[in-house]
């Protein structure tokens, strides 16, 4: 079968060049439902870059099984997004399929545009409530919700997300997410112990509840060690040139499975919120899932219910600095629990099976 995808997301040499900031957990997100989607199928990802590249030609790379086109970009915003659209409506090649992240506007016009002249059934992956991403307006908020109705069905992480968007009872499945399993390096990157977090690092996402908590450990041997995209003050102010913290940037997806496999524990901070969890899987605790090391992480009410007490959960009645400590000190049981769950839950070969059934579905 072949597969159109239409995605913001990068392959790995391009994303870890990109001039811009992106956000990692959507790329690591889209990254393993291609990889997901290509153990069975043959993939073209139309990759549509923002404005904040400037004037761009387009371009190409190929990988086994999954091919990436890069649409030309523009420096200006309107001009960008009516390009892209435009390009994708001389897409030539007749695809079984095509799927499209519906948390960005350009991706979903473009998809569009290019399912309506081909007459190719359209297949929404809704990762999560666009009222609750970051800097995006009402206005777009509004035009994606609208857009994404004229999908012909729908992958959600939550039921929540599929009655926001799947108004006329379209086919869909739920899939919370992904999680990969990569090669296992036996010695750790570094020789002395550590808790690990990758991931956005933003404030509201509790990256300085993290910093602070570890300050207050009582295990001065240990070390925090922390990858992302470091660019913002609030960040900055709590690290504050601390040697037991290691700030690594925004590294290799197989750097940060190494660091993952070899820590004390693998942390999610982001703080609880009512109106935000029922629309919300933590993604980085699925990724973290598959590794050799304990989870530490916010309250997910639908994670809660896939790996019960494996995880080490921050709540009112264990915060995130007497998780930390009660991690130093506990066996390897929960971390064999939660990766038996992940392999039959979150495994790439068995969502794809998932996948393979539901696409045949949609193609009747």
């Amino acid at each position: 079968m072949r597969i159109a995808y239409f995605t913001t997301a990068q392959d790995k040499k391009e994303y870890l060049n990109s001039p811009i900031e992106l956000n990692p957990s959507n790329q690591v997100f889209h990254s393993n439902f291609i990889e997901c989607l290509s153990l069975t199928n043959q993939i073209d990802v139309f990759v549509l870059r923002s404005n904040a590249y400037g004037d761009k030609q387009a371009f190409t790379s190929k990988e086994e099984n999954v091919t990436w086109n890069y649409l030309p970009t523009k420096s200006g915003r309107f001009s960008n997004l009516t390009s892209q659209i435009s390009n994708s409506k001389k897409i030539t090649n007749k695809f079984d399929v095509a799927f499209v992240d519906t948390t960005n506007t350009r991706c979903l016009l473009a998809a569009k545009s290019y399912s309506k002249k081909n007459n190719v059934p359209l297949i929404g992956l809704v990762t999560d409530n666009p009222y609750n991403i970051t800097k995006t307006s009402s206005l777009s908020c509004d035009l994606i919700l609208r857009t994404a109705k004229k999908c012909d069905g729908f992958v959600c992480l939550t039921e929540a997300l599929n009655a926001l968007f799947n108004k006329k009872n379209k086919p869909y499945i739920l899939i919370k997410g992904l999680s990969k399993n990569s090669k296992v390096n036996k010695s750790s990157p570094v020789d002395y112990p550590y808790f690990f977090y990758a991931g956005t690092l933003l404030k509201k996402y509790g990256i300085c509840e993290l910093v602070e908590a570890f300050k207050n450990l009582k295990d001065k041997k240990t070390k925090l060690v922390i990858a992302g995209h470091h660019n913002n003050n609030d960040f900055k102010e709590e690290i504050n040139d601390d040697e037991r913290i290691v700030f690594l940037g925004n590294i290799d997806n197989q750097i940060v499975s190494d660091y993952e496999n070899h820590s004390i524990a693998n942390i999610n901070p982001r703080p609880y919120i009512e109106r935000i969890d029922k629309y919300s899987v933590p993604s980085k605790v699925i990724e973290y899932s598959s590794k050799n090391s304990l989870i530490i992480s916010g309250y997910s009410s639908e994670l809660k219910n896939v790996f019960e007490d494996s995880i080490l959960w921050i709540n009112e009645k264990n915060s995130l600095s007497e998780r930390m400590e009660e991690a130093l000190t506990l066996k390897r049981e929960m971390i064999n629990d939660v990766k038996a769950i992940s392999e039959k839950e979150f495994s790439l070969d068995a969502n794809n099976k998932k996948l393979q059934g539901f696409i045949s579905n949609i193609l009747k």
